[in-house]
This record gives structure tokens, C-alpha cells and sequence, in this order.
């Protein structure tokens, strides 16, 4: 690829060539030669080799760390000036975080001092961070839209864990990497690979060992993070690709064509709509002298890339007479009222074609529920319910792995006197469990006549019953020891009850781990929080 031009808009796009642009009717640019660097049909190019995929490459979407920075400028620009990106992306979250995510710690043999730490650890580190509820969410934007996100962990003062997140420019190889082999005593154990800054063995991509950090541009204040300090989330790339792209990427060039198709649309019917009416003269009519000078177009001269060039512009405002000049006939334009709908009917296609990358409904991506059946859409079996299924299990995965690591550097710095000198016995103890809220909408009857029978043959506990059904299972055991307790009981203690209790299901609930034979739980100890609310 060293004898293509530098990409601009798109990965493969050329910015500037020494073709002559050509100039379409509605002000837009095309390149001759475009069509060499397109992403949707690219041209015959040489077959796949063995060095595609080496080294945490991902040929042909990217081989160099200049190709990810190019994709992710692409990328950001449509996310931020599109609204349809900006609201597909903000839908996604609803439905894959909603509310914010729920944890359990599970005691499978650490024992109760262990699983108490845990939890008092990782509540005070949701709470510190805003983990459910803000944090969840950004890294679900910056994954989509730059196609990964990197959460460092560190200590705070005064013993607190914090997390920050790593620009991906921030990620990148070091100029020179044996004195940094050399300071971590590891070049005659290996062979290293620091590739797109991601510190690997040579012979495995897809293990992980630590990042180099450049805190400024030129690389002279840099930083090594092992990779227990750091939660690397990759989309849309295979697993030996070391970075993660774009989920825009595919369809970059119908949100450019959209986006596009709406604003001219939306531009001429505006103009049209500030014409009142047009005077037009009989034939035996004439106009002495031709155009008014107060109809004039005016000149101006517009920059472009090739340098300037002078254009007749004319403002209408709201009320606007038209009156022709003699021998002039009124036509209507491109946007002409038997027109119109063509417009709109191939933005309507675009958009189910953007819609597709998500497995959305026309009714999300569009905006038009004329003919949706929201009902249908968020059924068990809906494309659109088992996709984000898919990505909660995806997400729940990394967020259960950056709580891992949290608790593995508590431990290590000692926080909270922990009650093992060994990490992996711990590990092997406890369990944590991520739950995030239903996308598919349940019937409440069929839901509670499933429960009674999962509860009366021991599969299921009654706080989890609870939290199904979206209910705080503490908070109601305190309403009905209020009302067990009588109208005196529930006078006096009804207020403060209500005042002190958690407004939601609680965050982190901990607990004995149900038996290998079934049955409830031996025993159970609930510590409600909320994160976000201090």
C-alpha cells in the first residue's frame, strides 16, 4: 500500500490526488479515482498471504498504526456530526446497559471474611468510579466508535482504587524496545512483539503482557502498564488482530450518503418553502432591461482544496416573489414536488441499510413507526433482542474481568486487610456474577406462574425472584415487616424506612454460593448499594 495516496475521510479515501476533482451539480466533490480506494467494492488487488494477520496485523482493514488513526478520524467525524449515528449508538447503550449493571460475589470456598472484603472492596470502587451507569456507558461509545477502549487501574490516595481511561493514540510502539526488555528483564526469556504498542510474545498476539503509553507527542514521557492493570476491549476484528476498528466502518459510505441526501433535501425544500409565489409574464409580455439588479445573484468567492473559485449566490428570504425575466421560464428543480418522495424513499433504504449493522428495526434507526410492530421487535427471538444479547455477554465478560483485576490490586496493595495471603486461592473461592437487565420485554403473568414453579422446586431464590421481576428484594422485606407490625409500627417507621432505603435493586449483593445438589442457598448475607449516588 506505500504507492496509494494518503487516505482522508476513509480508511482507504484519498484526501488530495493530482486528479482534477470533479464537480457535482449539488457542490459536492468527486474524486476520478475515488473508486481504486473504495471500502465497499475495492478493487482486484493480489491474494491473502501469511503475513496478513502476523504480528497483530488485520489486513486489508489495517497494517500500520497510521491506517487505525486514519479509521478512527473517520469514525469519530461521523459520529459526532451525524444525528443517526449519535442516536444509533445512544440506543444501543439503552439496551445493553439500560439502568446500569447489578453485582453479585458468590462464596464458593474462600469464605465468608473473603467474600465480605470483595465486597466492600469493589463498592467502594463502583461508587469511587461511577462504574454502573457512566463509566458502563462511555466505554460502550468509545468501543463502537473507535472499535476498542482501554481502562488503566490504579491506587488513588488514601487507599482507594481509581480508573482512567488511555486514548488509543495514546497506545504505540516504542521507537527503540530493548532498553525497555532490558529494564523488564525478559530478552533472553522470549521474543517480544510490540506492535500497535501492544506488548506481546512474538509466537502469540493474543496474549497480552503490558502496553507502552506515550504521554506526549513526541514519546519522551512514556509509561509500561502490565497487562493486570489494563482492560483492553477489541471489536469487529479477529482474535489475533491486536486492535479493535469501527463499527461505522462498514457502513461508512451510507452514513456519508445520508447524511448528505438529508441536508441537500432538507436545504432545497427550505428554499422552496420561502418562495411565496412566482410572477411568470404572458408571451406578448416583456421585461425591459431583463433581471432586476434587486434579483441579481451576488458572487462570491468559496475556498476549496484546488484553490478558489467564484459562485452566483442568491438569497430568498421567508415571502419571497419571483418574477422571470422576459423570454425566462419558471421549471421546477431536482427537488420538485413529483420528485420529492424518491428522495425520501432512498434515504428511507439507507437507513435500513445502516440499520442492518445493528440488526436494528426500521422504527430505532429511522424514526418512523408507520409501519412497526413494536411489540414484535423485542420478542425473545428477535434479531434485534439475540444481537444485544450477544453484546451483554460480551461486555459482562470485560466488565467482570476489570473487577477481577481491581480486587488482584487491592490485594497486592493491601487494601482493606485482606484476608488471604493467596491470590489464587482467592481467586478460586470467590465468584462474581455481572447481571444486566432483560432486553426482551416478558409477560408479568407468564413470568411469576415460571417463577412459582422454579421457586417451589428449589432452582431459584427468592432475591433473585425479586430482581427478575425488578423489585429490591430488601426494601420490600422492610415494607412487610412494616405492615406485619401494625398501623402503630407503620406510622412511626414507614418515613425512615423509606428514606434510608436504596431507591433501586441493589448493586452488589453477597452471598453463599447455592450447593452442588440444589436447594437454597446455606447461607446469605446482603450488602445493598448503589453506585453513582455516593
Amino acid at each position: 500500500m506505500s504507492d496509494l495516496p494518503p487516505p482522508g475521510t476513509g480508511p482507504f479515501r484519498p484526501s488530495h490526488t493530482s486528479a482534477d476533482p470533479l464537480s457535482e451539480t449539488w457542490g459536492e466533490w468527486v474524486d476520478s479515482r475515488e473508486s481504486r480506494f473504495s471500502t465497499e467494492f475495492p478493487a482486484v488487488g493480489p491474494a491473502t498471504t501469511v503475513d496478513d494477520r502476523l504480528d497483530g496485523r488485520c489486513r486489508p482493514l489495517y497494517e500500520s498504526e497510521v491506517d487505525l488513526a486514519r479509521m478512527r478520524h473517520a469514525a469519530r467525524r461521523l459520529a459526532l456530526a451525524t444525528p443517526v449515528t449519535a442516536g444509533a449508538f445512544d440506543a444501543l447503550a439503552n439496551y445493553t446497559f439500560g439502568p446500569g449493571f447489578t453485582l453479585q460475589v458468590l462464596e464458593t470456598g474462600a469464605g465468608r471474611r473473603a467474600r465480605d472484603w470483595a465486597a466492600r472492596v469493589l463498592e467502594q470502587f463502583i461508587d469511587d468510579i461511577d462504574l454502573a451507569g457512566v463509566i458502563d456507558r462511555e466505554l460502550h461509545l468509545r468501543s463502537r466508535e473507535d472499535g476498542e477502549a482501554f481502562l488503566h487501574l490504579k491506587l488513588r490516595p488514601h487507599g482507594r482504587l481509581g480508573l482512567r481511561f488511555l486514548e488509543p493514540e495514546q497506545v504505540t510502539e516504542p521507537a527503540d524496545p530493548r532498553p525497555l526488555e532490558d529494564w523488564l528483564q525478559i530478552g533472553g526469556e522470549f521474543v517480544s512483539s510490540w506492535s500497535f504498542g501492544v506488548h506481546t510474545r512474538a509466537d502469540d498476539p493474543t496474549e497480552p503482557l503490558g502496553y507502552h503509553v506515550v504521554h506526549d507527542t513526541q514519546g519522551r514521557d512514556w509509561s509500561y502498564l502490565p497487562a493486570t492493570e489494563v482492560e483492553h476491549i477489541r471489536r469487529n476484528v479477529p482474535r489475533n488482530a491486536k486492535r479493535g476498528v469501527s463499527d461505522l466502518l462498514a457502513i461508512q459510505g451510507d452514513l456519508e450518503r445520508e447524511a448528505r441526501l438529508r441536508r441537500n433535501t432538507a436545504e432545497g425544500a427550505a428554499l422552496q418553502a420561502a418562495i411565496a409565489w412566482i410572477l411568470q409574464p404572458s408571451s406578448r409580455d416583456s421585461l425591459v432591461g431583463g433581471l432586476p439588479a434587486a434579483e441579481m445573484p451576488r458572487t462570491v468567492i468559496s475556498p476549496h482544496a484546488t484553490g478558489t473559485r467564484y459562485e452566483p449566490v442568491k438569497r430568498y428570504p421567508p415571502g419571497t416573489i419571483l418574477r422571470p425575466s422576459a423570454g425566462l421560464e419558471y421549471k421546477p428543480g431536482p427537488l420538485g414536488a413529483e420528485r420529492m418522495p424518491h428522495f425520501l424513499q432512498v434515504m428511507q433504504a439507507l437507513l435500513r441499510s445502516i440499520g442492518l449493522r445493528w440488526n436494528m428495526p426500521e422504527y430505532l434507526i429511522s424514526g418512523d413507526a408507520s409501519n412497526a410492530n413494536y411489540a414484535s421487535t423485542l420478542v425473545a427471538e428477535a434479531p434485534f433482542v439475540k444481537a444485544r444479547e450477544a453484546d451483554q455477554q460480551f461486555y459482562r465478560r470485560h466488565v467482570q474481568s476489570l473487577l477481577w483485576k481491581a480486587l488482584q490490586l487491592a490485594w497486592h496493595a493491601g487494601l482493606e486487610q485482606p484476608p488471604h495471603r493467596d491470590w489464587p486461592q482467592l481467586l478460586r473461592g470467590l465468584e462474581l456474577r455481572v447481571e444486566l437487565p432483560a432486553v426482551a420485554s416478558r409477560d408479568p403473568l407468564a413470568l411469576a406462574q415460571t417463577q412459582a414453579l422454579q421457586l417451589s422446586a428449589g432452582w431459584l431464590s427468592k432475591r433473585t425472584a425479586a430482581a427478575q421481576a425488578g423489585f429490591d428484594y430488601d426494601l420490600e422485606q422492610r415494607h412487610l415487616a412494616h405492615e406485619r407490625a401494625g398501623p402503630e409500627g407503620e406510622s412511626e417507621s414507614s418515613t425512615a424506612g423509606r428514606e434510608a432505603s436504596p431507591p433501586a435493586a441493589p448493586a452488589i449483593a453477597t452471598e453463599q454460593a447455592m450447593p452442588a445438589g440444589g436447594g437454597a442457598p446455606a447461607a446469605q448475607v446482603a450488602n445493598t448499594h448503589r453506585p453513582g449516588t455516593g
